[in-house]
């Protein structure tokens, strides 16, 4: 059976790092989740297609609220503090505009897959599209690990972290009309 993002958490992070973590564990499971639909011959066809569905879902919905997170609400804050953070900053911004061209392939490959899930070619176009997007996904996700997150820690005030957190959840929020929404795991 393909898996499924879990809604049930162990714990909830309380800091901008650990919601900005959760984020790219998000992005890692449904990347891998687009290449497991696509490689797993056990997996029926409503499996697949509900894992297509599922991935679609997540990477038209919830990705674009992490980018904007980064773009809108952390980018800003951190400019100008630290010469090596602006450079991965100005690195992190055009690996955002590279992603969109794979991450439209993907989308394709996904609904090929959806609709006809026993398509050995659509898989197949799949499995290399989600192996792309993985491969630049991880060099993207490690930069933002291993020099924006401790830059966030060390060189925003605990206050500045909290309006940022705000923030986030204000993007994830529904309309007034609908119920009250929270910064979710299934969301970015």
């Amino acid at each position: 059976m393909l898996t499924q993002l879990s809604t049930r958490r162990e714990s909830k992070p309380q800091d901008l790092v650990g919601l900005l973590g959760e984020c790219h564990q998000r992005i890692r499971h449904f990347v891998e989740l687009a290449r497991q639909a696509a490689l797993r011959g056990d997996a029926s066809a409503d499996q697949v297609a509900q894992a297509c569905t599922d991935v679609e879902r997540y990477f038209k919905e919830a990705l674009p609220l992490h980018v904007a997170d980064e773009e809108e609400s952390i980018e800003p804050r951190l400019r100008g503090q630290s010469p090596p953070v602006d450079h991965a900053l100005d690195t992190v911004a055009a690996q955002h505009e590279q992603h969109a061209s794979k991450l439209a392939t993907l989308l394709a490959a996904l609904a090929a897959v959806r609709i006809r899930p026993a398509d050995d070619v659509a898989r197949s176009e799949l499995a290399a599209a989600a192996t792309a997007l993985k491969t630049e996904f991880e060099a993207h996700l490690r930069l933002e690990e291993t020099t924006i997150f401790p830059a966030i820690r060390e060189l925003l005030p605990s206050e500045t972290q909290t309006r940022i957190i705000d923030e986030l959840r204000r993007r994830r929020r529904p309309e007034p009309a609908t119920a009250a929404g929270n910064f979710s795991e299934n969301q970015s």
